[in-house]
């Protein structure tokens, strides 16, 4: 006979929540994308109803709706807006918008903010974010992914604070600033684009670089 303990079968409860939690684990990602996709939708159909029923109201058509239309616009936005984006005209008549937004005062403190922090998730290390870091937050023990923005002077001290963002799981999109000590901080190699995905999965889609630091971690 073998010396080696016998593996004990999971319980009918073990197995019904490893059940469950595999089809938690593809129906979240799923229910999130599609909630962000049908409200989309429905502010485009929202938008375009009122103008396709006065176009068709001559016609003879009181109520007139066109199935999948909020689809094909949203695709349609989309596309025209990053196609002009990544064009010569394009980025000239944007960047002449944007100056314009920007010199209106109640707008510039609500665009200025939002439009940076887009470009910081969309395009890492050319608008703001440097690198993924680990804090120690909110107590001693306990860390969070955040973003490293930027410095912070601290009076008679040689290494400068951090600041850092922290965005708010699913939705990366919003978050709080935390002004870090170095020493409370911890590199990581995630890039930006994979911390993301863990945020917006909501902790699910942990990637493979990602490991809770020991007391010894080099610091930031």
């Amino acid at each position: 006979m073998s010396d080696m303990p016998s593996r004990k079968s999971p319980t009918r409860l073990q197995r019904l929540r490893r059940t469950i939690m595999a089809g938690l684990t593809i129906i979240v990602p799923l229910w999130l994308t599609g909630w962000v996709l049908k409200f989309l939708f429905d502010w485009a159909d929202g938008f375009s109803a009122p103008l396709i029923g006065q176009v068709a109201k001559p016609f003879g058509y009181e109520e007139f709706h066109i199935p999948g239309l909020g689809f094909i616009l949203t695709f349609i936005i989309l596309w025209v807006v990053g196609a002009l984006a990544t064009n010569v005209v394009g980025r000239s008549l944007w960047q002449f918008a944007r100056e314009m937004l920007e010199g209106l005062p109640l707008v510039r403190t609500i665009y200025a903010p939002i439009q940076q922090l887009m470009e910081s998730l969309t395009s890492p290390g050319k608008a703001g974010f440097e690198k993924v870091v680990l804090v120690e937050y909110p107590r001693i023990g306990m860390w969070t992914l955040g973003f490293l923005a930027g410095n912070v002077p601290r009076e008679d001290e040689v290494v400068p604070a951090h600041s850092i963002f922290v965005p708010t799981a699913p939705n990366p999109t919003t978050g709080f600033m935390l002004i870090v000590p170095p020493e409370q901080l911890r590199p990581t190699d995630l890039r930006v684009e994979e911390a993301l995905k863990m945020i917006v999965s909501a902790g699910v889609a942990v990637p493979p670089a990602l490991a809770l630091p020991a007391e010894a971690e080099e610091k930031i």
